[in-house]
């Protein structure tokens, strides 16, 4: 028989006080977990919504057979994996943005594309590429306001006989949109035009990746935060969190500078050689269209150091640079109406209609 005396001594052994803490943090998880979930916490459940929409980039050696679920699993964690973001195929997740207070809608078809019309079109017609991040994807737009739904439909109208793809995933830079270029040509070819639309964000994404290519560390912390993201309502609060008290890190503003950013071994440098030369190689006819930046009054900012550096590098790459800054300027003195988003900075319906006009007219017009 246990004596009150040996019990004593046996909770304030190291295993027993181990056991109890786990006990209590596995309690206070599940607690806040459930509590998080509740509509009290908006912030928490657009997150979650958010992250169904978004899948890792699966393992070249991956089939999507169901037997291959686990395989699958552990081989995201080999050395030679690299964790891109993508869309998750066959989603229609309708969203709203407590903070940015926009509610849209995000459909995407079987190759995991935001879709640009109702109806799928065949892939064996000549194509259009729109590529990019968040600002190329629509992001806090519903489908038929995003460029690319725009511009098949502004070509359908013209009697243009064109497919429109959306290739853009947010949150990826140069290398990350290099790397859906290799994953797309494995399946089609070159299309007429490949419009990359660039987005100040790239110069950021682009030490980023550099990262996620060269550490093996990164790249399973990078999965660890997605897994996290995507199932831990807790996870979410504290990134909520961490973007009030340092709400830079979600804003999309213009980077200021008063001199030369890119040096000859800077990241964001490298990787853009790196994607035109990709480009030329695999006869990708790669277009660089450049537009104004939101200032900190969501005012359009023509020609920071740092597009004015990334024009420089594209031109003397000899890749071809479609500049709507000024336009786009001229436009917004002349109309004064909104371009951006308030609270974002990404653009708004607006925006993208003036955009689509220009390039379905280019398209027509060679």
């Amino acid at each position: 028989m246990i004596s009150s005396k040996d019990l004593s001594i046996h909770r304030r052994s190291p295993s027993f006080s181990f056991i109890r803490f786990s006990l209590y943090s596995a309690f206070f998880f599940l607690f806040f977990e459930i509590l998080l979930r509740l509509p009290f916490f908006p912030s928490v459940e657009f997150r979650l919504k958010d992250k169904q929409l978004h899948c890792l980039s699966a393992p070249i050696s991956i089939s999507p057979s169901p037997k291959n679920l686990i395989s699958s699993f552990s081989d995201r964690f080999k050395k030679e994996y690299i964790p891109w973001m993508r869309l998750c195929p066959n989603q229609d997740i309708t969203l709203f943005h407590p903070e940015k207070k926009r509610m849209y809608r995000v459909r995407t078809n079987s190759l995991g594309e935001r879709i640009t019309a109702e109806k799928n079109a065949s892939l064996n017609q000549e194509q259009i590429w729109i590529l990019g991040d968040s600002v190329a994807m629509g992001y806090l737009v519903f489908d038929e306001n995003s460029l690319p739904w725009i511009l098949q439909k502004d070509l359908k109208d013209k009697g243009q006989d064109l497919l429109v793809r959306n290739l853009a995933v947010d949150a990826v830079g140069s290398l990350g949109i290099q790397e859906r270029l290799k994953e797309i040509l494995e399946n089609s070819n070159p299309p007429k035009t490949a419009y990359w639309i660039y987005h100040i964000s790239d110069f950021t994404d682009s030490f980023q990746e550099e990262r996620l290519i060269g550490s093996e560390k990164k790249r399973i912390l990078v999965q660890v935060s997605y897994y996290l993201s995507r199932y831990s309502a807790t996870y979410n609060s504290l990134k909520v969190l961490y973007e009030r008290y340092k709400p830079e890190s979600a804003e999309n503003l213009v980077i200021p500078s008063s001199g030369s950013i890119l040096s000859k071994d800077h990241p964001h440098r490298l990787a853009l050689l790196s994607l035109f030369n990709f480009a030329k190689e695999h006869r990708v006819p790669l277009v660089l269209v450049l537009l104004p930046e939101p200032k900190g009054n969501y005012e359009p900012f023509v020609d920071s150091e740092l597009v004015k550096e990334v024009r420089e590098i594209a031109m003397d790459s000899d890749t071809r640079v479609l500049d709507l800054q000024k336009e786009i300027y001229d436009l917004w003195k002349k109309e004064r109406k909104e371009i951006f988003l308030p609270l974002d900075g990404h653009p708004n319906e607006y925006l993208y209609g003036f955009i689509s006009a220009i390039l379905a007219k280019e398209i027509r017009n060679p």
